[in-house]
């Protein structure tokens, strides 16, 4: 048994590492259990608010105003509103790194690439997209409207201070261009989370929607999970198929997410998870997230459904949140395009949840998995 220790909001909360059926049970956030005792049943608002001041919040995927495709300078003010009044602290922003192969997006001088049309970057090409979208995220924090979330402190420092802190991450690895001294040079620049691949395969790995390919994690892969690792940077392998994801998590030394998908025992499709692979998730220490999907969660009660199912396969310290907000033609209605986080949480307790729980899904086990990772490169 190894002894470890979980900061929140300044507290040093002891817990450890065991193995319950191969799987991660640390019981981490217990303590906003009492907080939640002293609430009425119909006070779900003021119990979602206590236990937020006790978790970090957060959404493991997202695409704030669009800002990844569309022809911005920055995330738009109203967008980080919307998440400070859904009482987020993080939120994961991903760069489709791909997006120059497959199109849908708009170039700076306000040329669009429609989706479908079929492209062939020049070499460097990708790299320099993907650093024109970062740029997006750093002016929004160089504008003062946000802090850049470049360690677990960074972020509790700010949620302090009331701010919003913003994840530089890579949606595909694609704009590494097979070059790991790109990964290193992103690290500097702030990246702190990395999805293996996106919607092709890549230099890195395979995916799990049209066109399948055949085959798992690639050298290079297997040396960007390895550096990765050293860096502190957080490894997802949304949309990577079976044998990456096995081959990932036999690689990595740290745990991994899976941010934004749903539970494929409830629901037809490639996108989803099949049991083993939640469980092999699960039992590396990782989070799977629940995405906000109006096509496959219509309803909160459809989300929670899916929350439920991975609660009671692999535990409750193994599932948050990814909403793919502006990344989805539909919403979870009580969710909608109004970005209403807490209504996630107010579902919750309302579906039996403790607080406790509910803190854990909306944003503490997330935590949980960035700490370990970042305290491991730092050792």
């Amino acid at each position: 048994m190894t002894i470890c220790s979980i900061q929140i909001l300044g507290r040093r909360i002891p817990y450890s590492e065991q193995t319950r059926a191969g799987r991660l049970a640390a019981p981490v956030l217990t303590v906003v259990v009492a907080v939640g005792l002293t609430l009425g049943a119909g006070q779900s608002a003021n119990r979602v608010a206590a236990i937020h001041q006790q978790v970090v919040f957060a959404d493991m995927h997202a695409h704030p105003s669009h800002f990844h495709r569309a022809n911005v300078s920055r995330i738009e003010p109203d967008e980080l509103a919307r998440y400070r009044r859904g009482l987020i602290d993080v939120v994961v922003c991903s760069i489709s790194t791909d997006a120059p192969f497959s199109g849908d997006y708009v170039k700076r001088d306000g040329t669009e690439v429609k989706r479908g049309e079929l492209q062939r970057p020049r070499p460097g090409e990708l790299f320099a997209f993907t650093l024109d979208r970062f740029a997006r995220i750093t002016r929004t924090v160089d504008d003062g409207d946000a802090v850049l979330a470049t360690s677990p402190e960074a972020v509790l420092d700010a949620k302090q201070q009331g701010r919003l802190t913003l994840l530089a991450a890579l949606e595909g690895g694609d704009g590494l261009e097979a070059r790991v001294d790109n990964l290193r040079d992103l690290y500097r620049h702030g990246l702190r989370l990395l999805q293996l691949v996106h919607f092709r395969a890549n230099e890195l790995g395979h995916i799990q929607t049209y066109p399948y390919s055949p085959g798992g994690l690639t050298p290079f892969g297997r040396e960007v999970v390895h550096e990765a690792n050293h860096l502190g940077i957080i490894i997802d392998l949304a949309h990577a198929n079976t044998e990456t994801i096995m081959d990932a998590l036999k690689e990595s030394s740290q745990p991994v997410l899976f941010s934004h998908t749903g539970v494929k025992a409830l629901h037809e499709g490639d996108r989803y998870l099949a049991d083993d692979e939640i469980v092999a998730i699960a039992s590396k220490g990782g989070v799977i997230g629940i995405w906000t999907n109006g096509e496959s969660n219509p309803t909160m009660d459809e989300m929670v459904r899916n929350i439920d199912y991975v609660k009671t396969l692999v535990g409750i310290d193994h599932v948050g949140v990814g909403s793919d907000l502006r990344g989805m033609a539909s919403y979870t209605r009580e969710f909608g395009e109004d970005a209403n986080f807490q209504a996630i949480a107010e579902a919750l307790l309302a579906h039996g949840y403790s607080d406790s729980e509910a803190g854990k899904v909306m944003g503490g086990n997330f935590f949980r998995v960035w700490q370990q990772v970042s305290a491991s490169a730092q050792r």
